[in-house]
């Protein structure tokens, strides 16, 4: 195939991969998202994933549940219109109630507001303001997990009151939603490059801030809250991010956030980092939200698309029966961080194996391989030798084989002991005879205190190694992921200024709704930059163009020229 060849079939895939993602050509895509909501093009962008996610039929239900009476002011406004506006607005950088009346008053159209469901009268700026922020609301009840107020700064009285009135199930709710607007955009992938995935995840959290003072921690019941966000608590960037009280503390949420990275290291264009999966949490107080995004990437991806996890010291630190052995269950193997000077060496003892920073090795493995990472971070030894004693553990090492099974369990085989040092792991002394092994092999699982304490730091891969190099460096997708699609250059979500209205369901959906455009945006920049591996982006740019009544150009005018 010549380069000409080569080139048309790049750009007929692009265009292909474009209709299948998005409805329209790349042309045609950017113009209706540039077009603002005088089109309804443009509307429909946002109509079709709300649509698609199952989100208004699943609040619907909702509503019904919790309905006393078909008495009170009927809705101007529906669901459906209400999640279209909203993520239209935040798609756009400010998703303020008054933003969103302007559009409502002054620029949508006959078509715009069949296709919402709006009243073809003309109303006031003002009128537009109460009646989105009444629709908007009676979504809101069904989400928020706490009964407070948020026209008022509350007393302390009132905060114990509003802790006391907590609904799990709607915080559930919460979560459903978001992550079907998530799941939909998804979905919006062309299926050749679903079909790629290999299961790799990154995960980590991102501070959602809010305008206005810091609260006091949860746990201060005798304080009134400083904040209108009564239930929120404060965020700092050191240690797990609880703020305790230091001058620099900031307002937020924390949203732990999963995303789907390369199918392996150095091969970014393998897929594209989107995010799959998300929970809300008060900053630092995270014992199930990590879990629980984890899941809701799992309605989307089989076990046999579930590989491996990416994470910082963090992950590795929570009790094994919340995190880790349950994402071993899950079909996951976590590539955790295990640096740190107080590292004693040997994490754990099982069978004739010790978990050392991660991995298991013979007991017999020499006491200073073992301690190494710590010597190291303690300034003890340098990085040379370090990387010495880590390649040199490799002799020793467990070979795992396949993945958890779904309860937990994983087989892993000894090497050969002929011609290994091996010590005495009471004496330190060399041992004279080569040991036996108790068994050939060892399976681990959760089926005991010391199994768990095993589970608790398990890696993948074996700590510092160039493959453990390779492979927790894909962890920093989640976090380029957390700046995308907070930006300023995108949703701007980042900047509290733009998200006035307050609250937990309220901020959660914004959120999400950001990261779902996001990933959008950036199916749309994996397309475009598959294509560039064939075809020059002055190339692709100036084929992309069309005529005056929008046909496109024939394409191999633009290669010859």
């Amino acid at each position: 195939m010549n380069r000409a060849d080569r080139i048309n079939a790049a750009l007929e895939q692009f265009d292909r991969h474009m209709v299948e993602a998005t409805g329209y050509t790349h042309d045609e895509y950017a113009y209706i998202r540039a077009a603002g909501p005088t089109s309804l093009e443009h509307v429909k962008l946002y109509g079709t994933l709300v649509d698609e996610s199952g989100a208004v039929e699943f609040l619907e239900r909702c509503q019904q549940e919790d309905r006393k009476s078909s008495a009170g002011r009927k809705p101007q406004l529906s669901f459906r219109a209400v999640l279209i506006l909203l993520m239209m607005h935040v798609d756009g950088g400010d998703a303020r109630y008054g933003t969103i009346a302007r559009t409502l008053f002054a620029k949508t159209t006959p078509a715009t507001r069949e296709y919402l469901g709006l009243s073809p009268y003309l109303s006031s700026e003002r009128q537009w303001y109460m009646r989105f922020h009444r629709s908007l609301n009676r979504i809101l009840d069904l989400l928020e997990p706490w009964d407070v107020s948020k026209k008022h700064i509350i007393t302390a009285e009132e905060f114990v009151q509003a802790k006391a009135s907590y609904s799990q199930e709607k915080r559930d709710r919460a979560e459903d939603v978001v992550n079907m607007l998530l799941r939909t955009s998804i979905k919006r992938l062309p299926a050749d490059i679903r079909a790629r995935y290999k299961g790799n995840v990154a995960i980590d959290a991102t501070p959602i801030f809010l305008v206005g003072e810091p609260n006091y921690r949860w746990g201060a019941e005798d304080s009134d809250r400083l904040n209108l966000n009564a239930m929120s608590t404060r965020y700092t960037r050191a240690g797990n991010h609880e703020g305790k009280g230091h001058e620099d503390d900031e307002p937020a949420w924390e949203m732990e956030t999963v995303v789907t990275v390369a199918n392996k290291p150095d091969d970014n264009l393998s897929f594209p980092v989107l995010m799959t999966g998300a929970s809300f949490q008060h900053p630092g107080r995270n014992k199930y939200g990590p879990l629980r995004a984890m899941k809701q990437h799992c309605k989307l991806f089989d076990r046999d698309e579930r590989h491996r996890l990416m994470a910082d010291q963090e992950y590795n630190g929570f009790q094994p029966h919340r995190f880790q052995n349950e994402i071993r269950k899950l079909g996951f193997r976590g590539v955790f961080n295990h640096s740190g000077k107080r590292k004693p060496g040997k994490d754990a003892t099982i069978g004739d194996a010790v978990l050392v920073d991660g991995y298991l090795f013979v007991k017999w493995m020499p006491r200073h391989l073992m301690t190494s990472t710590g010597d190291y971070a303690a300034g003890r030894i340098g990085k040379a030798l370090h990387i010495a004693h880590i390649e040199s553990r490799k002799q020793y090492a467990l070979t795992p084989h396949g993945r958890p099974d779904e309860d937990g369990f994983q087989r892993f085989t000894y090497p050969k002991l002929t011609g290994l040092m091996l010590f005495d792991p009471a004496t330190g002394a060399r041992l004279k005879r080569t040991p036996k092994l108790t068994s050939q092999s060892l399976t681990v699982g959760p089926d005991s205190p010391e199994a768990m304490r095993v589970i608790k730091n398990l890696s993948a891969v074996q700590y510092y190694t160039e493959e453990w190099h390779a492979w927790f460096g894909l962890r920093n997708r989640a976090e380029e992921n957390n700046l995308w699609f907070k930006s300023d250059a995108a949703t701007d979500i980042g900047n509290p200024e733009k998200r006035r209205a307050r609250g937990y369901a309220y901020n959660f959906l914004t959120a999400g709704m950001a990261a779902a455009v996001s990933n959008m945006r950036r199916i749309v920049s994996h397309l475009e930059a598959e294509a560039s591996l064939v075809v020059d982006r002055p190339t692709l740019r100036a084929r992309r163009r069309v005529d005056i009544d929008g046909k496109p150009l024939e394409r191999l005018d633009a290669v010859a020229a």
